[in-house]
């Protein structure tokens, strides 16, 4: 028992430093600033593809098509050039140090290890460079160059100001010659990149960390793999969804990136890169939230018995359509229950081998991408993100879900009806006493 006790403080404590990390709390936080973008660029790409004639030709009649293709190309089309900010700005902060400078240099950073192409009227940015192929040299910049920011400034390699110049003057010239110093890093780091077969750090990036770590994150068992330590984690207490969510974000949205490319393109959804991605995991691997707690719900509505258990349904099923669950994973509760430790942990697990597979055996389309925001209701998220093939996959996996729970609630829900009706029969003979009593007292 004792050992049982510190190899689960060993783990509370892993867990609870990962989520404190300064640098993946900057990615995390960095990539989840991009939502905005990546939903105008959805939209925006939903609207120009969209497979309903009547309205893709009004919006050509109007000329609207080639603004929705635009959009979509200076939003998700340069994803990393907003991720490289918004890293660099979140870690500045998390040290301390003024956001913005952090985020323009770890930006300028980044254009500056962005290799150039030829054009006819000179060079310009190698554009596949700044979508979904430039993501994680985005975060590096984003850490790396921020970081080496931060640290120029704690080793006081600043302009001095007299007292007398305004704040905002001041502020600018102390961060001068940092920035200054993390520029001439990046154009040396630049340079010897240039004499290397890869050509350019970027392309370096891609080939070393960024294609391996895509085809790692391809395989569905990287996904099952990471959605178990979620969920032991928040069998655990801990909130195993911003634990891992960085690890998420990072592996999984180039993927839904790519996709998104390929459909602007003209690919074919059947041809689509990738089959996981960042709205994969948000669409199936835990439908309701953490551990699928919708198909949890729909068992305790239908089947239920105890009066906790009904109540408890009633108040968690429509936040559970809208992917929130804390009212069924504290209130039953999920957290520390053996009966319910199983399916708390396997449901997600076998929620997402089922909707790989029949998206993998071609039954079902591929994701094209499009980023759905948090929240929104079941089933429409799908319909959003895939059409009402992925909303009847949804179905599909939430009845799986069911069937999982439905043996061990049955348990759980028998031994509350034991404990209710224990309860009201002690308050009947308490109430009989009392009268009783009061009738004594009466006579006498």
């Amino acid at each position: 028992m004792k050992n049982k006790d510190q190899m689960m403080e060993k783990v509370m404590t892993f867990a609870s430093k990962v989520q404190t990390n300064k640098y993946l709390m900057s990615i995390s936080n960095g990539l989840m600033g991009t939502l905005p973008i990546m939903m105008i660029g959805s939209v925006a790409l939903l609207l120009a593809v969209l497979p309903v004639d009547f309205i893709s030709e009004a919006l050509a009649s109007i000329g609207l098509t080639p603004y929705l293709m635009t959009a979509y190309t200076l939003t998700v089309g340069i994803i990393a050039v907003y991720a490289a900010f918004l890293i660099g700005y979140r870690l500045a902060v998390n040290f301390g140090k003024e956001g913005v400078n952090g985020g323009l240099v770890a930006l300028m950073s980044f254009f500056i290890l962005t290799p150039m192409v030829a054009t006819e009227n000179g060079s310009t940015l190698n554009m596949t460079m700044l979508g979904a192929q430039g993501l994680f040299t985005a975060m590096i910049c984003g850490l790396v160059f921020a970081r080496l920011y931060c640290l120029f400034i704690d080793m006081k390699l600043t302009i001095k100001m007299p007292d007398s110049v305004p704040p905002v003057v001041s502020n600018t010239f102390a961060g001068l010659f940092p920035a200054i110093l993390t520029g001439v890093i990046a154009i040396i780091v630049a340079l010897l990149f240039g004499l290397t077969s890869w050509g350019s750090f970027s392309d370096f990036v891609y080939a070393i960390i960024s294609a391996p770590l895509t085809n790692l994150s391809g395989s569905v068992w990287s996904l099952v793999f990471i959605v178990l330590m979620q969920m032991v984690l928040w069998f655990f207490g801990l909130h195993g969804s911003l634990v891992v969510g960085g690890f998420i974000t990072a592996l999984y949205l180039p993927m839904d990136v790519a996709n998104m490319d390929a459909v602007a393109a003209g690919v074919a959804n059947s041809d689509l890169p990738n089959i996981l991605g960042n709205t994969f995991y948000s669409l199936f691997s835990g439908i309701g939230g953490a551990g699928g707690t919708l198909s949890l719900l729909i068992v305790m509505l239908i089947f239920g018995k105890s009066k906790k258990h009904k109540t408890l349904a009633k108040l968690g099923i429509v936040p559970g359509c809208f992917t929130i669950n804390e009212p069924i994973v504290f209130g039953l509760p999920m957290i520390l229950n053996p009966i319910m430790a199983i399916p708390f942990i396997t449901v997600p697990i076998i929620q997402t081998l089922v909707a790989y597979l029949a998206i993998a055996s071609g039954i079902f389309p591929h994701l094209s991408g499009v980023q759905v925001p948090f929240g929104f209701p079941i089933l429409a998220n799908g319909f959003i993100a895939g059409g009402w093939m992925i909303s009847l996959l949804q179905v599909i996996c939430i009845g799986v879900g069911v069937l999982v729970y439905f043996p061990f609630f049955k348990m759980l829900d028998k031994k509350a009806v034991i404990e209710e009706d224990a309860v009201e029969e002690e308050t009947v003979i308490e109430e009989e006493v009392v009268v009783e009593t009061v009738g004594v007292r009466g006579e006498a």
